[in-house]
């Protein structure tokens, strides 16, 4: 599979483009007590192969005219299990078809893009035609929005040149079910990737945790030659909440996230840590194969990941963070209405068939409705202990 620079003049013109805001979360705010300015690093060759490397990427020099430019690529690991990865987020933009576009001149719209997409969005991402809705405004320095469950469509405006730009966060990701076929369709539009996240869970806390990422730090494991990455840590103060450990800079195209991802969902006591790295275009090319060999990509991102050897399950991930989300929930409840219900029983003669009729009410809890999809095929899963679930959520 091509790379997006390989495809010549498909990849040339957009390395021009504006760069469109992919939605990405907003930086981190400096509170640490532990940070270090970001050097740039000097090109070194490597000795497998020959090739020029900065920061654990492949450098490639292009000219054009009497201009100058270089880009990274990000390496894999080819040692790893392409599995020992999950892909938390996925933005990209392209052109439709020429068809399609042909269609929106004789409309005189900006929608025929846009009804394409929806459609390809349905055949290969698994969205819901139905959960598509149109936006008041647009967004991404595009004139047209639309969003659906863990992800949004931009279209129009006189600058996008009649592309489209789709983001997919993580519960959106989490519906794909073949990468390797939505890999080869991007492929096949020539879609230019914005933004990839690629993440790694370690439920038990067993191979790496916050303090491990920061001795890591301290040793040089995310740089080379001596040079550092930016790095902070957001620290919860004991609160129960979770604490990030954030190496590199969003502006510089790579970012590592490493947080207590239990404790954040609800839980102050899991010991659930999950290490990603969010890769953008800034400079960089990012393959389509990292869709298809996650595991490889995270392990090669920086020196410090070759540890990365178990695979990871997307129906496992999904039922812990559901069951988290639910036990919390049911907690809140309890505390909020318990004594109500306890009331109830004796208004109603110790029937409890008509205190649940009393108080139930259509759809989920909007804290659990980001593992909808999945949980409805089993919720009984969520009743038991992590170590007792179902073999379909453990």
């Amino acid at each position: 599979m091509k790379t997006q620079h390989e495809q010549g003049a498909a990849g040339a013109p957009a390395r021009s483009e504006g760069r469109a805001r992919t939605g990405a979360p907003p930086e981190p705010a400096p509170c640490s007590n532990h940070g270090a300015k970001e050097q740039k690093e000097n090109p070194v060759v490597s000795h497998e192969t020959g090739e020029m490397l900065r920061g654990g990427e492949r450098l490639e020099f292009f000219t054009t005219g009497k201009h100058a430019f270089t880009f990274l690529h990000p390496l894999p690991d080819e040692t790893k299990p392409v599995s020992a990865a999950l892909i938390d987020w996925l933005a990209f933009t392209l052109t439709p078809p020429l068809q399609i576009g042909l269609m929106a001149r004789l409309d005189g719209l900006d929608d025929s893009g846009y009804r394409w997409m929806c459609g390809e969005l349905v055949r290969l991402f698994n969205v819901d035609e139905s959960s598509i809705e149109r936006q008041k405004t647009g967004g991404s320095g595009y004139k047209h929005r639309a969003k659906f469950p863990g992800g949004q469509i931009c279209w129009g405006g006189p600058n996008q040149r009649g592309t489209i730009n789709v983001s997919i966060s993580g519960v959106g990701c989490s519906r794909i079910e073949d990468w390797p076929t939505v890999a080869a369709w991007l492929e096949s539009q020539q879609a230019k990737l914005k933004r990839v996240d690629l993440a790694h869970d370690d439920f038990a806390c067993e191979t790496f945790s916050i303090e491990k990422l920061r001795e890591w730090y301290e040793a040089g494991e995310f740089g080379a030659g001596g040079r550092r990455p930016e790095a902070q840590l957001v620290d919860d103060l004991g609160s129960g909440k979770g604490r990030t450990f954030y190496v590199g800079n969003r502006k510089n195209g790579k970012l590592l996230r490493g947080y207590e991802k239990g404790k954040q969902l609800g839980d102050p006591e899991s010991p659930w840590v999950r290490v990603e790295v969010e890769w953008h275009d800034q400079s960089r090319v990012l393959p389509y194969d990292m869709l298809t060999r996650p595991g490889q990509y995270l392990a090669g991102a920086y020196p410090c990941l070759r540890f990365l050897n178990i695979e990871q399950s997307k129906i496992k991930t999904i039922f812990r963070g559901a069951k988290i989300a639910f036990d919390r929930a049911v907690s809140n409840l309890r505390q909020q209405g318990g004594k109500l219900v306890n009331l109830m029983l004796s208004v109603f003669d110790g029937d409890y068939g008509e205190v649940v009729e009393q108080l139930r009410r259509d759809g989920i809890p909007k804290r659990i409705e980001p593992y909808s999809y999945h949980v409805a095929y089993g919720p009984e899963a969520l009743a038991h202990p992590f170590g007792m679930m179902p073999n379909y959520a453990s």
